[in-house]
């Protein structure tokens, strides 16, 4: 019998659904209820800051190798499910798709690097804490105001009523904090790190629904519901990002109609550039920006995309407009 290499990649992406994902550590027990993690206190972080005792070190030090492992577990889970729907990703996972505490955990980490010391972080947290509460409770009023029921068999109800928080969680991020009166810049770091998980659990509860959505109904029943809905969903899977698979399936959807005009050419590129990242690394059509040198500016163009005159054509052709322009909507400095 002929000998097959098989990578051991391959093999514990198989094993995976039997071995189960990384657990999380001890320390972590008390901050998750039924495997969701609220951060609390951030007690669990005292490791990370000076003066912490050998035994809280140690603690900080298990939950970073937990992060580790789980994204790489979670990473390879995703890999898996691309690899059933006929795509092969070729860049490396080091995010917790397909595992929501694993993302949870690995999201709140940040906070307590950006804090010298234990007190300072513990004032800040305090502070912060009546911000968020009154931005959640005004989020929350207007998502009843407009009287919409997520139970709704009424498809563009359902949407409704998941695109004001998705659209909400990321109002403040677009630099309406940095004019916040009264708010210390500790204040606002961990501000809006309580609004990045607010916000990262919107995206994933939302990730599940439409997947569920578009394997129950398809696309061609989005579109049944009107323009408006159709735009309304396609946002919450642009914001899908936990999950390529979802995103895949979506984008394969959305094609045929778009070649028929029955969806947005300008949506559709945007979505392609969402999958091209997470599935070969680069984009096509310049859509996704990161910070440059204190600049917006796309990352990770394909080699002939790095070509402003090759990049804009392609803009052009889906009804997009030139990356320059485009760029004049931000913020002149990130």
């Amino acid at each position: 019998m002929a000998r097959r290499n098989i990578s051991l990649r391959v093999i514990v992406a198989a094993l995976m659904p039997l071995l189960g994902a990384a657990a999380a550590p001890p320390s972590l027990a008390p901050f998750i209820t039924k495997d969701n993690f609220n951060a609390g206190n951030y007690e669990f972080a005292r490791g990370a800051f000076p003066d912490a005792t050998p035994e809280q070190v140690a603690s900080w030090n298990a939950i970073k190798s937990y992060v580790h492992a789980c994204e790489q577990d979670a990473g390879l889970a995703e890999d898996a499910q691309l690899k059933d729907i006929g795509v092969k990703a070729v860049v490396p996972r080091n995010r917790g798709y397909q595992d929501h505490l694993c993302g949870q955990v690995s999201l709140a980490l940040p906070s307590a690097k950006a804090f010298k010391n234990w007190d300072s972080f513990q004032k800040a947290l305090k502070r912060s804490l009546s911000y968020y509460q009154t931005y959640e409770a005004a989020l929350t009023a207007a998502s009843n105001a407009i009287e919409v029921d997520s139970n709704s068999e009424n498809l563009t109800e359902q949407i409704m009523a998941r695109i004001i928080p998705d659209q909400g969680w990321r109002y403040p991020m677009m630099g309406t904090l940095d004019t916040l009166s009264g708010v210390d810049t500790e204040t606002s770091t961990v501000l809006q790190q309580r609004i990045l998980m607010a916000m990262f659990n919107t995206d994933w509860d939302n990730s599940l629904w439409v997947r569920g959505i578009l394997k129950g109904h398809g696309w061609k029943n989005i579109v049944k519901a009107g323009k408006k809905s159709s735009r309304m969903m396609w946002l919450l899977i642009q914001h899908a990002d936990n999950d390529p698979a979802l995103q895949v399936m979506a984008l394969r959807q959305i094609e045929p109609l778009m070649k028929t005009g029955q969806f947005d050419k300008a949506d559709y590129a945007l979505l392609t550039d969402r999958v091209s990242l997470a599935t070969v690394g680069t984009q096509y059509y310049g859509s996704q920006l990161s910070c440059q040198h204190n600049h917006y500016a796309p990352f990770s163009l394909d080699a002939k995309g790095s070509d402003p005159k090759v990049l804009d054509a392609r803009r052009a052709s889906m009804g997009l407009m030139s990356e320059a322009k485009y760029l004049t909507y931000l913020p002149p400095h990130c």
